[in-house]
């Protein structure tokens, strides 16, 4: 696959996926045009900070030029029913529900509260969770969600992450075939290993948070991840450009 962003695969707006083998949006998109094997971009969400249809179709416009699925879910700063109406029209662009690929099966998780920085899942979003680890088969499965489910050691994101998060882990932690957790919302990379699964973080293709920040303080570089799928398990690699 090829990376995920705003934040995670590439980057909190994107993250591409692959089989084993100050720049501008064209610049960070034609660096990951360079990158072989790419299969599919997870976008992450924060696609948006206006909510305008038009920012989507810029955005859609943008991401064209990869040549490759995109796979998206919603961000606190997106207006979901505006994305899913823009992006409805363009063919290579996917919500995320469950998606096999590479071996392996991901499931994407809607964390966003309207009017909220801070995530929650609700209790029919959770039950789908269920619902989805338990048909996933054999090979291991990936959760993909906005907000970040574990502490990363910023304040400044740390007071707006997934609100109530045990009954998450509660059923990450039953699902035996659940490896990995990818999420955005951070705009820094993380990997943090966690009740025998390891959430990834990708940080975001606008700007970084500088890590442990308690107030404004911003990183100004744009990057994404880039992750290798195999059958016995993955690799991942920060690019910033």
């Amino acid at each position: 696959m090829a990376g995920a962003g705003n934040e995670s695969c590439a980057t909190d707006r994107s993250a591409p996926v692959r089989r084993p083998a100050g720049p501008s949006a064209g610049t960070r998109h034609g660096a990951l045009r360079t990158e072989e094997s790419v299969e599919a971009v997870l976008l992450t969400g924060d696609v948006s900070q206006d909510e305008s249809e038009a920012s989507y179709h810029l955005a859609a416009e943008t991401l064209a030029a990869l040549g490759v699925p995109v796979h998206w879910i919603a961000g606190n700063h997106d207006d979901r029913a505006a994305m899913a109406r823009v992006f409805a029209g363009y063919d290579f662009l996917r919500p995320l529900e469950t998606l096999a690929l590479g071996g392996w099966t991901f499931i994407g998780v809607d964390s966003c509260v309207s009017g909220q920085d801070g995530g929650r899942i609700g209790d029919a979003e959770l039950e789908r969770l269920r619902q989805r680890l338990d048909a996933a088969g054999e090979g291991p499965a990936v959760v993909v969600l906005h907000h970040h489910p574990l502490a990363v050691g910023t304040p400044l994101l740390d007071d707006c992450m997934l609100a109530q998060a045990s009954p998450f882990w509660q059923a990450a932690t039953a699902a035996e075939a659940l490896k990995l957790v990818i999420c955005g919302h951070v705009h820094g990379e993380h990997s943090i290993a966690y009740r025998g699964k390891t959430l990834e973080v990708g940080p975001a293709t606008c700007f970084q948070w500088r890590r442990g920040a308690c107030d404004i303080e911003i990183d100004d570089r744009r990057g994404y991840r880039l992750f290798d799928f195999a059958a016995d398990g993955y690799s991942v690699r920060t690019v910033f450009v």
